[in-house]
Formats: structure tokens, sequence, C-alpha cells
């Protein structure tokens, strides 16, 4: 694997690329972390993302669950080769992130106070939380409680999934949550805007990260093992990252 070493010029260079480049699968022959300088990552898998602005992603134990930002869909995935099994309107007004808490979908939009939670099944909408104020552009179920990312505050809120009570919450690291997802231990958060992807504890603290395999990355899931991350060029990666 060629190594790559850090410089001023580096990341000049890549936003660069990225402005005059198409972009395929792998973006980074070598991902890394900036401040470490070293492989961090790699794409194990590569499927298409059938939607125009793929958004928000979601693992239900067996398959995928993005959000088709443009048309209002979820839709579940095969993770094997991305073949849409299902679809169901989004109950959310611009539906942006998706999160599975062992039962249900939960769905959140940026234009929209209410999370909404949404029959696996047959796509009926069971339960919506009035949040009162914010923008929430991605979601996560963790340890018995919903995680928002709002917009407005650039913050990670812990909301009550029976009453809607915000019981506490982080600062977002980066610009703009565009992805969140929990592996038990730590949340990942996606930033668009600055292309990456990073590490942190339940607190916000920020552990490692990540430029991310491609140009604009938007959903996570976690699926016992692997990271995977939907990105704005239409592709969801599978990553396997170094402990």
């Amino acid at each position: 694997m060629t190594t790559i070493k850090r410089s001023w010029w580096w990341p000049a260079a890549v936003f660069s690329a990225l402005s005059l480049c198409a972009c395929g699968d792998r973006l980074f022959d070598n991902p890394f972390d900036p401040a470490g300088g070293e492989a961090v990552f790699e794409v194990v898998h590569t499927i298409d993302a059938p939607a125009a602005a793929p958004r928000g992603l979601a693992w239900d134990g067996a398959a995928l669950w993005l959000v088709d930002g443009m048309n209002g869909l979820l839709a579940e995935l095969s993770p094997s080769d991305g073949a849409v099994l299902r679809t169901f309107p989004s109950p959310a007004i611009g539906a942006a992130g998706a999160a599975y808490d062992g039962a249900d979908l939960w769905v959140c939009g940026e234009s929209d106070v209410f999370l909404s939670k949404v029959n696996i099944l047959n796509g009926d909408v069971l339960k919506r939380l009035n949040l009162q104020r914010g923008s929430f552009t991605a979601l996560a179920s963790a340890m018995g409680a919903l995680w928002a990312a709002d917009g407005q505050t650039n913050k990670i809120l812990k909301v009550d999934p029976e009453t809607g009570k915000v019981l506490g919450s982080f600062s977002n690291p980066g610009t703009r949550v565009s992805g969140l997802a929990f592996d038990g231990a730590y949340f990942w958060i996606a930033d668009a805007r600055t292309l990456t992807i990073c590490q942190c504890g339940p607190d916000g603290t920020v552990h490692r990260k990540f430029l991310s395999p491609g140009p604009s990355p938007q959903g996570l899931a976690f699926d016992g093992r692997y990271l995977w991350n939907a990105d704005g060029n239409q592709k969801i990666y599978q990553l396997r990252f170094r402990s």
C-alpha cells in the first residue's frame, strides 16, 4: 500500500482534485487520518445508492435502509448488491436521517420538528415526537435513547423515545452533521462540508477523524462489524477500520 507523507500542500491537492475530477468508487487510494498520516480504513465493498440525493442510513440487522432526500422515500436495500427490496414514503419533511431501534425505524427531517417512528413492515407511522424546534439532519438509536443532530444549534440531542423530552446533548465537533451512527462504544459523525468522518465518545470528545471515501459523506450505519457510509455521489461504502 502506498505511504502518503504529510506536507503543507497535500490538503490543497486533495480539494483541488475533488473540484476537477469525477469520482469513482474509491476517491482516495490510501484513506488516512490527516492527523496521524496513516492508512486507517479500507473500502471492502461498494454498492450503488438508488437515490438522486442519498441521505440517512440505518441497519436493521439484515438490510440497509436509505433515505432518499429528493423523493422523500425510505428504501430497504440488499447489502450485497444494493437491490431495492421495498420502499415507503417518509413521514418527515425534508427527510434526512434514519435510525433502527431494534423493532422500528425512526426518521427525521431538516424542515420538521418531529421525530417519526415508522413500522418497518408496512411503513405506518406509529408515533411522532414533537421537539418544538430544530432542523434535524441525522439520527441514531443508542443506549435507550434517540440521538438527533440539530443543524440549528450544531448539537446532538439525547431524546427520550417515549416522551420526546430532551435529556441532554453534546456539541458536534465539526461544522454540520450529515450522518450519525453508534457502534456500541463510540458515535460516528459524517460532515459533508469538511469531507470527514469523526469517531467520538458519548460526550462528544473526538477520538479520531478521517477523510471520507467519497466527495460528500452522508448517512452512516453500523452493522456490528462494519461502518456503512452513503455518499452524495450515489454510492454506499462498506468500511473496515483499524482498531
